[in-house]
């Protein structure tokens, strides 16, 4: 009987583990993979958030808005990871090595039966920004979402090793180790326009 409940738990301890295929393995990965945490504001949990990075050509201007070039993180989805004592939801995203920039942020805000949106398209020139190597897995730390007047931001708000290690213990996809990466101040320019005529979210 002893063997059975043994053989069992194995089982299930199968089922929970994450397949190899979605495993993201430190050094040896030609991609990158890059760990961001978005927390809502206190005085603004209400609205929907969109935090947009975009990765940048050798110029230093934004490349096209496609799947490969951005990280798009969105809260509320089934997407985001949240961690037991942390504040806020993650994300991990697999990107394309490089240096990436954060273009904006768009706050949908829902009111009864009507919507109203929030643009906070970062002209700048200077934005957040950072560099992610092949093989790297690097935690940018906690962002904090908010509303200021009716601009949507978001600001770097904790970067700390046990917040990333917590994150990577929760997702159990990362072999290896996690690094800490502070953005840095960068030049990108900026021509705001419609992401497509449907929509009233600007970017770069």
């Amino acid at each position: 009987m002893r063997i059975l409940f043994v053989l069992l738990a194995a089982a299930l301890l199968a089922q929970c583990a994450t397949p190899e295929d979605k495993r993201f393995n430190v050094g040896q990965s030609p991609r990158a993979l890059v760990v961001i945490g978005v927390a809502e504001a206190a005085r603004n949990t209400s609205p929907e958030y969109v935090m947009l990075w975009r990765r940048l050509d050798a110029d230093g201007a934004f490349t096209e808005y496609d799947g490969d070039n951005i990280i798009e993180l969105r809260t509320n989805t089934r997407g985001s990871l949240r961690v037991r004592e942390l504040p806020g939801e993650f994300f991990l995203v697999e990107v394309a090595p490089g240096a990436y920039a954060l273009d904006s942020v768009f706050a949908l805000i829902h009111d009864r039966r009507v919507d109203y949106s929030a643009n906070g398209v970062i002209t700048g020139p200077e934005r957040p920004a950072f560099e992610v190597a092949p093989g790297e897995a690097v935690y940018l730390g906690i962002w904090q979402a908010d509303l200021d007047d009716v601009t949507a931001v978001a600001r770097p708000w904790r970067l700390e090793r046990r917040d990333a290690e917590a994150v990577a213990h929760q997702a159990g996809r990362i072999v290896g180790q996690i690094r800490l990466r502070q953005t840095q101040m960068r030049a990108a320019p900026c021509q705001p326009h419609q992401l497509n005529t449907r929509s009233q979210r600007q970017i770069c």
